[in-house]
């Protein structure tokens, strides 16, 4: 899904400087295709955006609040389409403008004062459409929600996944979590990558690299009264980048006296899919 920026061309600083803000967040724009010129309409804008996109940002100013496009009258239309389209149009605000009738009961960024805490508030609404940290995958009979997080820890890097798959028919729930602790060399080309502004890259080739590894076909006995742990080592013998991968699995909730039998792929399958997608985005995400 893509977000799309409404904006006067008077602005185009301002809007070059949020858009870049936002890719660097990988967050996919659309942004020329809604420049304004004078004559345009503002709804007529909001409309077209609404048939592509489910984020519409309108960047208010005196530049475009006090143009002829923005002072037409808003039809009842538009907001059954805007209902309709469960579409999310969210003004952002540059300057002390007067605010269209229309979108004052919009909550909206203010970045009169403060770019980078303006950034903060679009940032809000915006993370249910790309989180790097967080996900949930809903099956027939379970609920499976993941959260990634990486870093360094103790001078090295390091990544750590949590997965709860809760099982609706059984009243229960399995915990498994998978860290990943980089050796040097990975730890070196993760610094690399930081410096670059691509902190998110090791972590893509990790979920990769378990997939293609040895990891991607163990499968896990859980025992009502065990915690399931094993150790395997992945890397990469050209570069000399290693990760030693520890996997901790085990049921909580209603016992049952069953033991489980687990396919670590099945999860793998799951990140690597996310991991896949958000690539796809990357690729995708600034449309000139």
């Amino acid at each position: 899904m893509s977000v799309f920026i409404s904006y006067s061309s008077k602005d185009r600083e301002f809007v070059d400087k949020l858009a870049f803000s936002l890719v660097a967040k990988r967050i996919k724009i659309w942004l020329d295709k809604w420049e304004m010129h004078p004559g345009d309409s503002l709804i007529d804008k909001i409309q077209e955006g609404l048939t592509e996109s489910g984020y519409l940002l309108v960047v208010l100013s005196k530049h475009s609040v006090e143009s002829e496009w923005c002072r037409k009258e808003l039809n009842s239309g538009l907001m059954r389409e805007i209902e309709e389209k469960k579409a999310h149009v969210i003004p952002v605000v540059i300057d002390d403008c007067k605010v269209p009738l229309f979108l004052r009961e919009k909550l909206y960024a203010d970045f009169r004062t403060d770019f980078d805490a303006g950034l903060a508030e679009l940032m809000r609404p915006l993370s249910a459409l790309f989180s790097e940290h967080m996900g949930r995958n809903v099956g027939k009979d379970t609920i499976t929600d993941y959260a990634i997080n990486w870093g360094t820890k103790n001078n090295h890097y390091h990544l750590a996944v949590d997965l709860i798959t809760w099982y609706i028919k059984e009243q229960k729930s399995i915990l498994v979590q998978l860290t990943l602790d980089g050796n040097a060399a990975a730890t070196e080309r993760y610094n690399q990558q930081v410096a670059s502004g691509l902190p998110f890259v090791m972590k893509e080739i990790n979920i990769g690299m378990m997939k293609e590894s040895e990891i991607y076909g163990l499968r896990m006995l859980l025992e009502t009264d065990k915690t399931y742990f094993n150790q395997i080592e992945m890397g990469d013998s050209a570069s000399g980048i290693s990760f030693m991968v520890g996997i901790r699995a085990l049921q909580m909730g209603v016992d049952n006296d069953k033991n489980l039998l687990l396919d670590l792929s099945d999860y793998l399958d799951m990140l690597y899919d996310g991991s896949r997608q958000r690539v796809k985005e990357d690729q995708l995400k600034y449309r000139p």
